[in-house]
């Protein structure tokens, strides 16, 4: 029978993905409600934590909340169940429910939030928008007998280590000869003490982020003969990934701006939306999309050449702004983020079947926008 998932185990798996260090400075992320140790049986994702959210994962008997926007943004001075809001947290409490939010780190994500929606629009050969992070490298050097070389690559990649862009088992290796003299204190996987040694060796060398740095020195360690391997870590001072909010891309065929905002409509599921309209003749060609409240985020979409920026939330004044610097922008509403709940469910079904969790998986049904068109 498999071991039961902790909240631990779940949210050690989803931070390798969309690591707390993705987030923006002040972000409430992470574990709201519960205990990292309690065991976990039922997940619902959602988008916003409202008291009928929270009704219905009692419904459900859901035991762990994964949510995108977090719910407490500012905590509370005192608790009362007299406020409608402190009272749900009271429920969850009462009902033993974990709650966890991923909020801008899995906005800033690379096949995340903001990635999720540039691919709804149409968006091709995207960068970040707005970058707040950088992502080192490290090159790894080993030194290794030659005959044990193919048992630690395979252990690498097993690891899912030494990718580089769109390829996995990147490696580099050069030939030489180790020489070294155990003492009488050695437990030598070759030679004997007292003895000089010359061993063929290979140097094996591979690149990771810093986010794998740890799992690959004990993932080469681990799988090495020697009582004491030579390992050699350099930072790449030319190699780095921004991580950021937003996108930019262009479309594979410039449109007229009104077929672009049909198109956001369709797509978005949505009856209506707003935009802010420099010209209503303009053609579409590169644009840039920020999930959420992206209003003051506008500039770099001007300066990554955006013709047309996708955010909810549009401010009046910051419309005025668009207006006066000529960019045109679409606005479907905060609620355009629900796309996460069937992304994530798919990640997390993935996750699941790979490493066999006894738990049941589910999205929210409930539309949390506050907002009705008509």
């Amino acid at each position: 029978m498999n071991k039961a998932l902790t909240v631990e185990d779940f949210i050690g798996r989803f931070e390798a993905y969309a690591p707390k260090t993705y987030a923006v400075e002040g972000d409430p992320i992470g574990l709201h409600f519960g205990s990292f140790k309690q065991e976990i049986h039922k997940i619902m994702v959602t988008l916003d934590v409202r008291p009928e959210v929270v009704d219905e994962a009692i419904d459900e008997g859901v035991d762990f909340i994964f949510a995108h926007h977090p719910p407490i943004f500012k905590g509370p001075n005192v608790l009362t169940e007299d406020n409608k809001q402190q009272a749900m947290y009271a429920k969850i409490i009462r009902h033993g429910i974990a709650v966890y939010a991923a909020h801008t780190n899995l906005d800033a994500a690379p096949n995340g939030m903001n990635d999720w929606l540039a691919e709804l629009y149409g968006l091709e050969n995207t960068q970040v928008l707005s970058p707040h992070y950088q992502i080192k490298y490290y090159r790894v050097n080993v030194y290794i007998p030659k005959e044990d070389v193919d048992s630690l690559h395979q252990a690498i990649v097993d690891e899912g280590l030494a990718s580089h862009g769109n390829y996995s088992g990147v490696n580099f290796q050069v030939a030489g000869h180790g020489h070294f003299t155990p003492n009488d204190q050695a437990s030598p996987h070759i030679g004997q003490a007292g003895q000089a040694e010359e061993v063929e060796e290979i140097l094996y060398s591979f690149i990771c982020s810093e986010e794998e740095k740890e799992k690959a020195l004990a993932v080469t360690k681990n799988n090495h003969p020697y009582e004491v391997p030579v390992i050699d870590v350099y930072a790449l001072d030319n190699l780095s990934q921004a991580i950021g909010l937003g996108r930019v891309g262009d479309l594979d065929q410039a449109m007229p701006i009104e077929d672009y905002i049909a198109l956001v409509k369709e797509r978005t599921g949505i009856s209506g939306l707003r935009a802010v309209l420099t010209d209503s003749q303009a053609m579409v060609k590169r644009v840039a999309v920020l999930g959420g409240d992206g209003g003051k985020f506008y500039p770099d979409a001007l300066k990554a050449g955006a013709d047309t920026y996708i955010t909810g939330d549009i401010y009046y004044h910051v419309g005025h702004d668009m207006l006066a610097d000529g960019l045109n922008a679409i606005d479907p509403g905060h609620h355009f983020e629900s796309i996460c709940k069937d992304k994530l469910l798919a990640i997390f079904s993935q996750w699941q079947e790979e490493d066999q969790w006894p738990v049941t998986i589910i999205k929210s049904q409930l539309n949390t926008d506050p907002f009705t068109f008509y």
